[in-house]
């Protein structure tokens, strides 16, 4: 059951290697001449504040100052270092007469695309897609049967799905003799024995396909449910030990978040698509 907690939403973002290519794409078209031509800076076709010229590459420090929108760069130095090794490569690669490969040009032809259109979504995508607390709240409330209840469940992993049937009876029967089975398959490394405390059932909402989801809805306490595919060739089966209801004021933090995550996801959705639509309509007369 841990895909409850997993929430597969993305918003795209500026990336390292995007940001590199934009780079590439703006610095590596001036003025061409090899490493033992007499060093001059390359013209480009804006102003730039020059902090270093590295062959046909020069490092600004407008680069640098777009360090803090790029995801997973700490420091100055190591971006700048990242910029120098770029640069180098870049060099490097011209020599040996890569930058003529036309599958090269290719790349990086869309590589200054990628970076157009994500500045594009930036500026004028994201700030569309806004969700609010009352938002959350509604939503909370128009799924009351659902966010109100909690589980706690005993489950076992296993990934053998010839042994599913045979766990469900173990789990089923619940006597010592069959818990003294569980745990030698257990012992064997057959299976993983996993007592869960109490889960929000608005959890396996958003992790579960629908007919998973509403088996475990429905469950009773003493029930079995599965098997469910929790990961690549992974499968648990559940027994519902008991069940409990919550207030709304009572629902966790996480569980909020996770509405709000989702409620994102679909606004980013909706104005992803409506905009494509208008986008379409303009460039393209509306054919794909």
């Amino acid at each position: 059951m841990s895909r409850i907690y997993t929430v597969l939403v993305g918003i795209v973002s500026l990336s390292a290697g995007i940001f590199i290519g934009a780079i590439a794409a703006q610095y590596f078209r001036g003025e061409t001449r090899t490493p033992t031509q007499e060093s001059e800076t390359p013209k480009l076709p804006f102003e730039i504040d020059t902090l270093e010229v590295i062959g046909d590459v020069v490092i600004a420090k407008q680069d640098l100052e777009d360090l803090p929108q790029i995801p997973g760069v700490d420091n100055t130095r190591d971006f700048r270092d990242a910029l120098e090794k770029a640069a180098l490569f870049y060099n490097a690669a011209k020599e040996k007469g890569i930058t003529e490969d036309p599958k090269a040009q290719r790349m990086v032809y869309w590589a200054e695309k990628g970076v157009y259109a994500d500045l594009y979504y930036q500026r004028y995508i994201l700030p569309l897609i806004r969700v609010d607390t009352s938002s959350v709240d509604s939503f909370l409330k128009a799924n009351r049967e659902v966010f109100t209840k909690e589980v706690a469940m005993l489950t076992v992993i296993f990934k053998d799905p010839k042994m599913a049937d045979t766990l469900k009876k173990l789990l089923k029967d619940g006597s010592y003799a069959a818990n003294l089975m569980l745990e030698e398959f257990a012992k064997r490394g057959k299976i993983v024995l996993q007592p869960s405390p109490f889960q929000n059932l608005g959890l396996a909402k958003f992790a579960m396909s629908e007919e998973e989801f509403k088996t475990l809805k429905n469950a009773k306490v003493g029930d079995v449910v599965g098997p469910f595919q929790v990961a690549p060739g992974t499968y648990a089966v559940s027994k519902i030990v008991e069940i409990r209801r919550v207030s709304l004021k009572e629902i966790p933090s996480q569980v909020r978040s996770l509405v709000y995550n989702y409620l994102l996801d679909m606004r980013r959705r909706e104005v992803e698509d409506s905009v494509i639509k208008v986008l379409k309509e303009k460039f393209t007369g509306g054919e794909r």
